[in-house]
């Protein structure tokens, strides 16, 4: 079990607060790890029809998760999966790291027991070895958590705190985007805001060989638009099929390790299938118009 001492959970726990014994997330602000120091955490997800908790935290970071940035705009970013090449090929318990150096590949840990408070049931989570990957498997009602009320996750070491959002709803399940114009969003506000977000990613190459995408984040008010220099600069570097755009509504909070940094996210997610002029993508030669066939890429060329 890894020693999560130096963990420094203080200025974003809480303790149990107010006359309604609820949990105290005055200090809880929207404080996601930065990419190069973020080594896992914990997620407590409302899907379409359940809530699930679940998550895993590694000893290092993994350098492929981290992306080079090739633009910024305002709160959005356009990113690049990193290029490493390690040459000769890395040991099964390395991976190639900047430089092209191996290095040792980043192994799960074993925190202890974790568990939630705040939520409509009881939580505790024991990891799952080899892997060590938490996952509740009780019974919890869906939602399971009240809107607008506080949550904390504990383990040894560790606390980190969250909030009760309301689940995303949008009007559409798609959304045009094409080349030279600025993509604005929409989505159903929330009655309370609280600490919560709205991370956008706009991923329009994920079956090619780019690997560029578009992040923003959002005040959760109903409404963003990506500008159009972020647009046109990822559609000029590339399209493959089903290019999608995903809006995750979070609250997120953060605590510092020994080994990097650890993340509790509250989220409602939806994806939405994005429409490009002149794409049209694939699983197979029948869904093109001969003489087009479906490429590797998944498109019909």
């Amino acid at each position: 079990m890894v020693a999560f001492g130096a963990l420094t959970g203080a200025a974003c726990g809480g303790d149990d607060g107010g006359g309604d014994g609820g949990i105290d997330v005055s200090s809880l602000t929207y404080a996601p790890c930065a990419a190069a120091a973020h080594v896992g955490g914990f997620d407590i997800i409302l899907g379409d029809g359940f809530t699930s908790v679940q998550g895993q935290i590694y000893d290092a970071v993994t350098p492929s998760r981290v992306p080079d940035t090739l633009a910024q705009s305002g709160s959005c970013a356009w990113v690049k999966a990193p290029m490493l090449v390690c040459n000769p090929t890395c040991a099964t318990s390395q991976t190639c790291g900047p430089g092209g150096t191996c290095i040792a590949a980043p192994v799960a840990q074993d925190v202890g027991t974790v568990t939630v408070a705040g939520m409509l049931a009881d939580v505790s989570m024991a990891p799952r070895p080899p892997a060590y990957y938490y996952n509740f498997t009780g019974t919890l009602p869906n939602p399971g958590f009240a809107a607008a009320t506080g949550m904390r996750l504990d383990a040894p070491g560790l606390s980190l705190l969250g909030w009760g959002i309301e689940p995303l709803v949008v009007a559409s399940t798609t959304i045009a985007v094409q080349a030279g114009a600025a993509l604005p969003l929409t989505w159903t506000a929330p009655t309370q805001t609280g600490p919560a977000r709205v991370e956008i990613l706009l991923n329009v190459n994920g079956h090619g060989l780019v690997g560029s995408h578009v992040d923003c984040v959002a005040d959760d008010t109903g409404s963003f638009t990506i500008p159009e220099p972020m647009v046109t600069s990822l559609l000029g570097d590339g399209l493959s099929g089903f290019p999608t755009l995903t809006l995750r509504r979070t609250t997120t909070d953060s605590a510092e390790s020994a080994g990097g940094c650890v993340e509790l996210d509250v989220e409602s997610a939806i994806t939405l299938d994005v429409i490009i002029p002149g794409l049209v993508s694939c699983d197979g030669d029948e869904d093109c118009t001969s003489p087009q066939t479906c490429q590797n890429d998944l498109t019909c060329g």
